[in-house]
């Protein structure tokens, strides 16, 4: 997001933006690549790529930056590694910029440096550097997040335009290559490598091709013994699975916006997200930029949201790979959450809702919307049982919070 005017000082962008098309075009002895700034195992999301508001030659000359957050965690307080072996040349109160051997700054900017973080520390690969401020500080944008850039530089706070991550600076063996287009690489995401003594990784499918799909490990409350495991679980679509339209998805893990449209690989045009505290409905779609401000909103375990298939194409989420036990908060009204325990009658899975009304689902493959209520009679009362993963609306009379027992 925006960095402070104080944080850096610009050389000569003219100058340099003619220079850095010749430097980039040419080898650059070093160790191939970079990792995400943060502890290995951790993933995270790109909410901003290049060529946004922030991401400018008119904010600080940065467009290749990127501004990550974390999806299988809270962003808050997270460990900030050193992406390269170098020398921190400045440290302010939310930013810090390491030279690396070919001279380049990288810049890490919305965290709070420890104090003997200071200029002139030589750094390796995988030191800790400080921790990322939680929403509302460091001029975040009320987002927890991280901006990492690479910048030409003259020394100290001087920053020059910033190159992107390709080559010797392809971001965990990726490349994040440069065009015009308005916020390049949004919702990408990667699995930190980042140690002591990393070494990058190979590049194993081709540049322009689109990432492979990755689950991010599980957080330690969801009890998963191996969370270094990141591989999906395998997922074939079923043959009769409705053609285009909408679905309900439940959130499976704390992510963002644009991190669950990243994770579900799925021929969706957009998602629509339920605010169900404002009573409001808001749009995601990858490709319009009115909607980038949706993108950095975040999602807890248990929510759901809609989502709109390409028209042409047949496409279910996953079910869950196992039931769980969530606590959900429910505001006054219709709340769109997701069961994430196992399969059971509507009635015992809504048991234990205070305050409960009525809930209803819609079924995508006829288009028509199931009821249930404690109070109704028999005959409205079309919705049976909940599967793992079905998505609903809850009404509630008051808010309260729900605890869903696998």
């Amino acid at each position: 997001m925006s960095i402070t005017a104080r944080a850096v000082r610009l050389a000569c962008l003219s100058v340099i933006a003619a220079i850095a098309c010749l430097i980039i075009a040419s080898p650059i002895n070093a160790q191939g690549g970079v990792p995400i700034p943060a502890p290995a195992g951790t993933t995270w999301s790109i909410i901003a790529g290049y060529n946004t508001r922030t991401h400018s030659d008119a904010d600080q000359g940065d467009p290749h930056a990127i501004d990550i957050v974390r999806t299988d965690a809270s962003t808050n307080w997270t460990p900030v590694l050193s992406p390269v072996d170098g020398e921190v040349t400045w440290r302010g109160s939310e930013c810090v910029t390491i030279r690396d051997a070919n001279g380049y700054a990288h810049l890490l900017c919305h965290i709070s440096p420890h104090h003997r973080v200071q200029r002139g520390l030589q750094v390796r690969v995988g030191d800790d550097l400080g921790q990322v401020y939680p929403k509302g500080l460091a001029q975040n944008s009320n987002v927890a997040h991280i901006h990492y850039a690479i910048h030409h530089t003259r020394g100290g706070g001087y920053l020059g335009r910033s190159i992107p991550f390709t080559g010797s600076y392809a971001i965990e063996g990726r490349e994040l290559h440069w065009s015009e287009g308005y916020n390049l690489h949004v919702g990408l995401t990667f699995t930190s490598t980042n140690t002591r003594g990393w070494t990058a990784p190979t590049v194993t499918t081709p540049a322009d091709d689109p990432p492979a799909a990755t689950d991010p490990p599980p957080t330690e409350d969801e009890r998963v013994s191996t969370p270094n495991d990141t591989a999906p679980t395998a997922w074939t679509i079923p043959a009769d699975a409705p053609v285009g339209g909408w679905r309900t998805i439940g959130v499976e893990r704390n992510t963002s916006v644009a991190g669950l449209y990243a994770q579900l690989q799925a021929p969706l045009v957009e998602l629509v997200i339920h605010d169900a505290r404002l009573g409001a409905y808001h749009r995601f779609d990858p490709d319009d930029p009115a909607s980038a401000g949706v993108a950095v909103r975040s999602l807890k375990r248990g929510q759901a949201v809609w989502a709109l298939v390409q028209s042409d194409q047949r496409w279910l989420p996953a079910p869950l790979e196992a039931p769980r036990q969530v606590t959900i908060r429910l505001s006054r009204g219709p709340n769109l959450v997701a069961w994430q325990g196992p399969e059971r009658s509507v009635a015992d899975a809504l048991g234990n809702v205070a305050h409960l009304s009525h809930a209803y689902q819609y079924d995508p493959y006829s288009g028509a919307w199931r009821f249930w209520s404690p109070d109704a009679p028999a005959v409205l009362n079309t919705l049976a049982a909940l599967n793992s993963g079905d998505a609903l609306y809850i009404n509630v009379r008051a808010a309260s919070t729900w605890t869903q027992l696998p």
